[in-house]
């Protein structure tokens, strides 16, 4: 609840208007019954119509319009309140969406790597989504019977204020049992929308690894698999499911025996001539009422409990651990430097598993261009991750100007780099827009130069809608040659002091790196680069190269200079050009 009232009060004016409307709504409800009391005592009480007098006449219309008053006022604040209802629940359903999205999107690297992207979209949506289904069943589930019973115990007082006591006593207890009882299905409903979180990602995951699926012919196994999951979401939302079932048989139950108890006692009373006629139409009117609105609002408060429920679990899931969390106040790093890079005796073990780095230093001068080398588990990309402040090390430090990046807000970090991966990261939207990604307002004339410079523009005004032309989830409408000239344009158009390259040319032929290689260097201006290849001939033009071996760098110097030498860069590049000269590639 203390996320839901934050959210209110950020939207106080319609918050308050709304449950004004609502308010006057019931109030009007009761005060109509005891309107219609009025109105059928009037009219018993007169003999005949012959008999009535033009002042009793005048009196039973003036009861009859109050009547009708009060019903029409009734109505406008019932829409008043679904007018203001409607707006005040999207703008706090858009607020939690966004902040838990801006909250989840601010978490380290390491957190999306055990994560399902389904499952956390299915959380954000969840939290939001039951978040605003407990405000609604506050404002319209729980608030309307509350004011139902008080304005209702009030007439009935007027009536017969024992019958009034004794339904207040059922009414409350009935209400606070079916509470109690109720939070003992939390747990259930906890359990439920975490199945049902785990069901989202795994269909999530399937769905948006399909090619895989199909290649394999895994339909069936995968298939399997989601029954497995959605079989046992079905059991925790049956249990969860029941468990209300069962408390709303009991209710159902009490709130007959309640209602025949007071029922009998009206008509025992009115045969004694102590109730009018229209007492006991009223009576009867507002036993149901109040037997209702509290049946309504135990249920009511069963409902926010499993959708608290929802929330708890979404919430828990998205929470940052203590070690994620950045200090308070931290400033935001400079990113218009020259790029100057430095590794100070940095230790890092990711996930406290195997030790990579153990006491790895690097000085990067601004605007050099370095290539790193080593064999498959030597810490090539993880290097790259430590120099762009993705994780952090266990011990050391990693700086970029002088600036050391702990120091910083991580949010801040964006600004002072570019990157391309192996596997390219595209949006479900047009080539235009990935292009521009990293820099939305770059002017279209540099976008077409940087373009044509890498090669992108050949193939895409060969698309039906050239630029325009969506590339599909994850870029599948395009090869992967195609992907990666997209992410090395985005690069390069994005205007930060350090570039970094991981395996960013891998999925193309030589004739294309080539291509991409000189637009790297015509591009990179005074950048700093730091690149990961297999291919040593993609480092050739780089000013310096260093290998990684066991975590430590074995090997630093010209390209040129390492090639002659008798090294690690050196055996590789021998057999890299032996298996050229054969026909084959080996990386």
């Amino acid at each position: 609840m203390p996320l839901l009232t934050r959210y209110v009060r950020r939207h106080l004016r319609l918050s308050a208007g709304l449950l004004a409307a609502v308010t006057g709504g019931a109030v009007c409800a009761v005060a109509a019954q005891y309107g219609l009391k009025l109105l059928v005592d009037a009219m018993t009480g007169v003999p005949a119509a012959a008999e009535v007098g033009h002042a009793t006449q005048t009196h039973v219309f003036a009861l009859l319009g109050l009547f009708l008053g009060l019903l029409a006022i009734e109505s406008a604040c019932w829409r008043a309140g679904g007018w203001l209802g409607a707006r005040a629940m999207i703008r706090v359903a858009q607020d939690i969406r966004l902040d838990l999205f801006g909250a989840v999107s601010a978490r380290p690297w390491r957190f999306f790597n055990g994560q399902a992207s389904g499952a956390l979209a299915s959380r954000i949506t969840a939290a939001a989504t039951a978040a605003t289904a407990v405000m609604r069943t506050v404002v319209w589930n729980l608030l309307p019977p509350i004011t139902d019973i008080v304005g209702s115990v009030v007439v009935l007082a007027t009536i017969d204020w024992r019958i009034s006591i004794g339904l207040v006593a059922a009414a409350v207890g009935g209400s606070w049992v079916l509470h109690r009882l109720g939070n003992r299905g939390f747990p259930l409903h906890h359990a439920y929308h975490g199945k049902a979180a785990e069901v989202a990602g795994s269909l999530g995951d399937v769905l948006g690894n399909m090619g895989l699926v199909r290649a394999y012919g895994a339909r069936g196994r995968e298939q399997d698999n989601l029954r497995k999951v959605l079989v046992a979401e079905g059991e925790a939302h049956a249990a969860s499911w029941m468990f209300l079932e069962r408390l709303r048989c009991g209710h159902d139950a009490a709130f007959w025996l309640a209602t025949a108890a007071v029922l009998t006692v009206a008509v025992w009373e009115w045969s004694r001539g102590t109730i009018t006629t229209g007492g006991v139409v009223v009576a009867s009117t507002l036993t149901l009422r109040i037997l209702a609105g509290s049946r309504e609002l135990a249920l009511s408060l069963l409902g926010v409990t499993q959708q608290l429920g929802a929330v708890s679990e979404a919430l828990e899931a998205l929470r940052p651990s203590p070690c994620d969390a950045e200090p308070p106040g931290l400033p935001a790093l400079r990113t218009d430097g020259s790029g100057e890079l430095e590794l100070a005796h940095v230790r890092y073990a990711p996930d406290q598993g195997r030790l990579l780095f153990h006491d790895l230093s690097l000085h990067v001068p601004a605007g050099q261009r370095v290539g790193v080398v080593g064999v498959s588990g030597a810490g090539k990309s993880t290097l790259l991750r430590l120099v762009q402040g993705m994780v952090e090390p266990q011990r050391g430090e990693v700086l970029l100007d002088g600036q050391r990046l702990t120091a910083y807000a991580r949010r801040s970090f964006a600004g002072a780099f570019c990157v391309v991966t192996q596997e390219v990261a595209l949006f479900h939207r047009s080539i235009a827009h990935n292009l521009c990604y990293g820099r939305p307002d770059a002017p279209w004339d540099e976008v077409l130069a940087v373009s044509r410079a890498v090669g992108c523009d050949a193939f895409v005004r060969e698309l039906p809608q050239g630029y325009d032309t969506v590339v599909g989830e994850r870029g599948i409408r395009l090869s992967g040659g195609q992907r990666q000239r997209l992410a090395v344009a985005r690069a390069l158009l994005r205007h930060a002091p350090v570039l970094l390259l991981d395996e960013a040319t891998s999925a193309l032929d030589s004739h294309s790196e080539l291509q991409v290689q000189r637009a790297l260097l015509a591009w990179a201006g005074g950048r700093t680069v730091l690149a990961v290849a297999h291919r040593l001939s993609t480092l050739m033009e780089f000013d310096r190269v260093i290998v990684l071996q066991g975590g430590q760098i074995v090997e630093d110097g010209s390209p040129h200079e390492l090639r002659r030498g008798t090294g690690q860069f050196a055996a590789i590049w021998r057999l890299q050009q032996r298996a050229f000269d054969a026909g084959t590639e080996v990386s």
